[in-house]
């Protein structure tokens, strides 16, 4: 007998969920990931004093075709992995506490980054790489005064800098973690380790690695986010023949600012 129900549609997501997922993790090591490392280690030189962070980010943002390589390696793929997590973490079903056991507690907590991670992320590009959106200077148009320019992003931006140093400490854990978890994870979802042994190696590995980028993202936050020592004033970052500070208005020619 010949049945009239058809069967549902399947949706895209569905018919590509495997490549879907593989692209997923894939973009969260290279080439996210493989960005956060170079962020951490470049923002990590602060704490070596202005002069070693202006030159690192100078030589970052003198790269031809920056805004490019941005929107390419670091702005698409996140935003692919950041989109298609959600989606993930929206459908998984949290069970540590049926089911008390590390892998779960581990599983939890890479859900639970993911969503602070996203958060931090979207505040910390409004905080710098879009400010300008909100009209105060572009990043770029700091060159070479980076250290100053981001030092006072910390100080005189919007919240006090004990709030800012705060929410950047939560944001640098939760991604650290999210990211050295999910070296693990990709690993076993990769077949690059298939045995216990193996799994444990790299979770050592990622453990030791995500000690690294700590100690790095609270270096640099140590060296912006803390006050000048009592009688030594900020430096003032130049913006475009302009002195940007927080005092009364600066004559440069004629103009006043």
């Amino acid at each position: 007998m010949r049945s009239d129900v058809s069967e549902p549609e399947v949706g895209f997501l569905d018919r590509h969920h495997f490549l879907l997922r593989r692209l997923h993790s894939l973009a969260g090591i290279v080439p996210v990931g493989a960005f956060l490392i170079n962020h951490l280690l470049a923002n990590s030189t602060a704490f070596l004093g202005p002069k070693h962070f202006d030159h690192h980010i100078s030589l970052i943002h003198s790269l031809p075709w920056l805004l490019g390589i941005e929107i390419v390696f670091i702005f698409l793929p996140l935003a692919f992995h950041g989109a298609y997590g959600v989606l993930i973490a929206w459908q998984g079903k949290l069970n540590q506490n049926r089911y008390p056991y590390l892998d779960n507690w581990r599983y939890t907590l890479q859900r639970v980054t993911a969503w602070i991670t996203i958060v931090f992320v979207i505040v910390h590009l409004l905080h710098f790489r879009f400010a300008h959106w909100f009209g105060l200077p572009e990043y770029k148009t700091a060159n070479p005064d980076f250290f100053a320019f981001t030092q006072r992003g910390f100080l005189d931006q919007w919240l006090p800098a004990w709030l800012w140093v705060t929410i950047y400490a939560v944001g640098l854990i939760s991604a650290v973690y999210h990211f050295c978890n999910g070296i693990v994870t990709f690993c076993i979802t990769w077949g690059i380790t298939t045995g216990v042994q193996a799994r444990k190696k790299m979770s050592v590995a990622a453990g030791a690695l995500g000690l690294v980028l700590l100690v790095w993202g609270a270096a640099s936050l140590l060296a912006l986010g803390r006050q000048p020592a009592l009688g030594q004033p900020a430096a003032e970052p130049v913006i475009a023949g302009t002195v940007l500070t927080s005092g009364p208005p600066v004559a440069i020619g004629n103009e006043r600012f």
